[in-house]
């Protein structure tokens, strides 16, 4: 991901990919294109990937700026509340350990993931597939390869807008001791791929959604792994409309994996409230009222025996057969078209087989609207019909 951030003396708090006037943010560049670092990685899908180089976003667009040596900007780790000791790693006051049910993909990095919320306060679960968080609520997130950290992000809400994100990454130093706020990113981090992103590259992804936090959501809290889960939540009393219980993902083991990883993996992007979704019609972040059945989730309504602008002879899924699905073409490679467009570098071995197992178990649905070794489709529902998993 290149640096999209050139000042080092200014922090964009808000260089919004979903700014609040609903305009649409850059896309960011993949270092593998051509060869080249800046090259862009292409478009959403379900769209055509221009190429070439990514917009530039104004630096000063969607909201306020602040000084990096700003006292409100913590320019050590140490300085965050993340822990009250750092060398033992003892967590803050109300820091708590969290996993999402789902996991973003990062080029084999290991992740460790921190929430906290303001004493007393609670979240506004109204919207229960866009939750909104209280100011004073930050969320942390570790990344490590090969047993040694490489940086930690942090977004904390410092107003009550969603505009009002800090988004800042902090570098680890090579004694593993203490982590330094770095506004505008750097590549290729203790000579690894790994790239850590400026605080404008952060808002491509975390600014297509209503208030920014990815993983501390309704489905990606729904699970017994440990750590802070919604079950958690409910009890304590920290939803303003708390729901009766953690939701599922429907379907067979398949089929959940398959839509699971859409939906960390692509639903940040694809999801009705972003601006992504003004020109293309594929979603893939799971509404807690559509579960009932594989057929009735985003991933599956959206994307089986749809129409695509990028492979246009074929469909966003060709069902039970992965290698003429603009899908599965576009998460399987790295450079101009890939998917998701950035923050990745290497195609997700785990991932991609996930998707070609979903696609696979599909029956095949030849032109003429029938169903390969089944009954012809009836007419009621269109070709669709002929490849509902049930």
């Amino acid at each position: 991901m290149g640096r999209l951030a050139s000042s080092s003396l200014v922090l964009a708090l808000v260089l919004s990919a979903c700014s609040d006037d609903g305009s649409e943010g850059a896309s960011a560049p993949s270092k593998d294109d051509g060869g080249s670092k800046d090259a862009a990685a292409g478009g959403s899908a379900g769209s055509g990937g221009s190429g070439g180089k990514p917009n530039q976003p104004d630096a000063g667009s969607g909201g306020a700026t602040m000084d990096s040596g700003s006292p409100d900007i913590p320019q050590k780790l140490s300085e965050t509340g993340l822990f009250a000791d750092l060398a033992t790693e003892t967590l803050g006051d109300g820091v708590r350990a969290y996993e999402p049910r789902y996991k973003l993909w990062s080029d084999g990095a290991v992740k460790r993931r921190w929430f906290r919320l303001p004493p007393g306060a609670k979240i506004d679960t109204t919207d229960m597939d866009f939750w909104k968080y209280p100011v004073g609520t930050t969320a942390w997130k570790e990344f490590a390869l090969d047993g040694k950290k490489l940086e930690t992000r942090m977004l904390r809400k410092l107003g009550p807008k969603a505009s009002d994100w800090l988004m800042l990454a902090y570098q680890w130093n090579d004694a593993q001791t203490e982590a330094t706020a770095l506004p505008d990113g750097a590549e290729n981090v203790a000579g690894t791929p790994h790239d850590i992103p400026s605080s404008a590259d952060c808002q491509q992804c975390h600014g297509n959604m209503k208030d920014r936090l990815l993983g501390v959501s309704a489905i990606q809290l729904s699970h017994q792994l440990g750590g802070m889960t919604i079950t958690d939540l409910i009890s304590e009393d920290a939803l303003s409309d708390p729901p009766p219980g953690a939701f599922t993902i429907p379907g067979p083991s398949v089929d959940e994996q398959a839509l699971g990883y859409l939906h960390a993996n692509c639903g940040h992007c694809h999801n009705g409230v972003s601006a992504v979704s003004a020109s293309v019609d594929v979603r893939f972040w799971e509404l807690t009222g559509k579960l009932s059945t594989v057929e009735d989730t985003e991933g599956y309504r959206t994307t089986v025996l749809q129409p695509n602008s990028f492979k246009q002879e074929w469909h966003v899924i060709e069902p039970g057969d992965p290698d003429h699905s603009e899908l599965f073409y576009r998460i399987s490679r790295r450079g101009g078209g890939q998917m998701p467009p950035l923050a990745t570098e290497f195609v997700d071995p785990d991932g991609m087989a996930a998707i070609r197992a979903f696609i696979e178990s599909m029956p095949r649905v030849p032109r003429d609207g029938g169903a390969e070794g089944g009954a012809p489709d009836s007419g009621s529902g269109g070709p669709a019909d002929a490849a509902t998993k049930d």
